[in-house]
């Protein structure tokens, strides 16, 4: 169903694993919100090292703000970026300091997975999906996520090392045997996460307009539903401007196909109301999107 994938397109990781256990030790010791200082100088840093992502942020910015975006948007999104990674970083920790969470849609996540058959959520690089682990503990939910691990970096090692048992969580894409995981945990009931907004070279796609042009998306995250008969739930944790994250869970809204029924015309439909639900995200949350590099293949 799904192969390992060609990571090549995948922009390098900022930063390496000392620098980012340095910058770890130094929040666990003087707490989220006074090391937020130091998010501002690294994200000039990052404005001025890295290029590639610069232009990236801007291409995607000039796509959804309605002006055109300037230099302080651009460090506005890298800034974004690493307040999420502090973030990320609290919520892994389980600390009593992490960011305050509020749900909506809470009765649509319960009642997908009080009917047995465990749930798909699907997401994208939008926000922080910790936020989302979090609820699944308050509610006794084990969550895992299917991604790949090919193009793994030292920062986030550095960063999972915060939390022990986090690689238990993970089902790499690639081996063999991650079917068989995935279709077990949600035999048993667990909520499957998995981001449907990059697709691998090597991956098969389904086009659909996001932001207004065509975007190659995964089909796996469709297939794999159809394949395991499990509800798919659109999921979302954003950070708000008040510090604290808001998480959100709808359901898709397709009847999922009979066996013999057009399942190619599921995963179009699939795609194009995955695309619109990122394209209303976007333009209500235009710095929340973490996809530094050319997207839309128009930077040349």
């Amino acid at each position: 169903m799904m192969t390992r994938a060609d990571t090549r397109w995948v922009v390098p990781e900022w930063g390496s694993r000392w620098v980012m256990a340095l910058l770890l030790k130094i929040a666990q010791r003087v707490g989220r919100r006074r090391s937020a200082v130091l998010l501002w100088p690294i994200s000039v840093y990052c404005l001025l090292a890295h290029r590639q992502a610069r232009r990236a942020s801007r291409a995607y910015l000039r796509r959804v703000l309605p002006r055109a975006p300037g230099t302080l948007d651009v460090l506005r999104h890298f800034h974004a970026f690493a307040q999420a990674i502090l973030d990320r970083a609290f919520f892994l920790l389980g600390s009593g300091d992490m960011p305050e969470i509020r749900v909506k849609g809470q009765e649509v996540f319960l009642d997908t997975l009080a009917a047995g058959r465990g749930c798909l959520l699907l997401g994208a690089h939008i926000g922080s999906f910790e936020a989302m682990r979090a609820i699944g503990h308050a509610h006794g939910v084990r969550m895992r996520m299917l991604m790949y691990r090919d193009n793994l970096g030292g920062a986030t090692a550095a960063l999972e090392a915060l939390a022990p048992g986090y690689a238990e969580a993970i089902l790499p894409i690639g081996p063999p045997e991650t079917m068989l995981r995935v279709a077990d945990a949600l035999a048993h009931g667990e909520a499957v996460g998995i981001l449907g907004d990059r697709a691998a070279r090597t991956g098969r796609t389904v086009s659909a307009s996001l932001l207004g042009d065509p975007v190659d998306f995964p089909e796996g995250p469709f297939r794999l539903a159809l394949v395991t008969r499990t509800p798919l739930l659109l999921a979302q944790a954003l950070r708000q401007d008040d510090g604290t994250y808001e998480v959100h869970f709808e359901a898709l809204g397709l009847d999922m196909p009979d066996a013999g029924e057009d399942r190619a015309a599921f995963t179009h439909a699939a795609a194009v109301r995955y695309a619109g639900w990122m394209d209303r995200t976007c333009r209500a949350h235009p710095f929340a999107w973490f996809n530094f590099y050319d997207y839309w293949k128009d930077l040349t």
